[in-house]
């Protein structure tokens, strides 16, 4: 067998980079994407990832691209449900335990959202802003905790 030299597992340089363009003429700074509008009636256009993380994907085309991906997965579990097994809950019951958990995600970002105007110097818009995110955050607690009562069944 032959021997293995630093010369046969080295594989050869890459071509050099070509110029960067002349200094007189730079780039303009790259825009993040911004999260889209939600019709609530079109909720299923955005089945499958929340904004509140593909408000981190800023290079743009990214978030677009995972929304795709988003539709094409739950198109195919739409396509093939007799594949799967089915839930321990009826689908109403499974489908507002979904809600409360998506609810829950939702309360906590907004509280975070909403101690912002704590923990940074925030300009007034933002910090009212801020100010708002926490009391939605408690607004969204008040409809998640309606909705674990109303899970528990009945009050005896």
């Amino acid at each position: 067998m032959p021997e293995l030299t630093l010369h046969s597992i080295l594989s050869p340089l890459p071509p050099p980079l070509p110029d960067p363009p002349p200094e007189d003429t730079p780039e303009p700074p790259a825009l993040a994407a911004t999260p889209p509008e939600v019709d609530p009636n079109a909720w299923e256009t955005f089945p499958a990832f929340r904004e509140t993380f593909l408000m981190y994907l800023t290079p743009r085309g990214y978030a677009d691209a995972i929304r795709k991906t988003g539709e094409v997965l739950y198109s195919l579990i739409l396509d093939t449900p007799a594949e799967w097994p089915g839930w321990p809950e009826s689908s109403t019951r499974t489908e507002m335990r979904a809600a409360l958990a998506d609810l829950r995600h939702l309360q906590g970002f907004l509280a975070a959202v909403g101690r912002e105007r704590e923990v940074s110097s925030l300009d007034p818009e933002d910090a009212y802003l801020s100010n708002t995110a926490a009391r939605l955050a408690r607004q969204i607690k008040h409809a998640a905790d309606g909705i674990e009562r109303e899970l528990q069944g009945p009050r005896s």
